[in-house]
């Protein structure tokens, strides 16, 4: 009984496995790609720029944004624990880099609204 009640574990396991790896699958593959890159130091708009060009932009001598090849990341901070960096690259609508003891935000956006934010209007 104990070997069947194992068997059936296990199975279970494979099938959420399974189903957990197509959520994430089906997320990356409709993830809508970002138009353009924007920039916030302090909650103000530091700059917008579009995510196909590719582009350094250092702020205020704390980060160094780098947009290439149709990704973003920050590429340098002066902030101690260096979170912003270990984020990564993006590249999709609304996803976002933060350096906290900066203040920074860098975020990813589409170039077209979407319908939610039309009937928002």
């Amino acid at each position: 009984m104990k070997n069947i009640m194992k068997r059936k574990d296990i199975i279970l396991i494979i099938v959420i496995l399974i189903v957990a790896g197509m959520g994430f699958g089906a997320k990356s593959l409709f993830a809508q790609k970002g138009g353009e890159v924007i920039i916030k130091v302090d909650g103000k708009d530091y700059g917008t720029y579009p995510l196909n060009e590719d582009k350094t932009i250092d702020i205020d001598e704390h980060n160094k944004v780098i947009i290439k090849e149709g990704v973003v990341y920050m590429e340098d901070a002066d902030c101690p624990d260096k979170l912003c960096i270990k984020q990564g690259k993006i590249d999709s609508n609304g996803q976002k880099i933060v350096c906290l003891p900066n203040k920074t935000v860098v975020e990813i956006s589409s170039e077209k609204e979407s319908e939610d934010d039309v009937q928002a209007k």
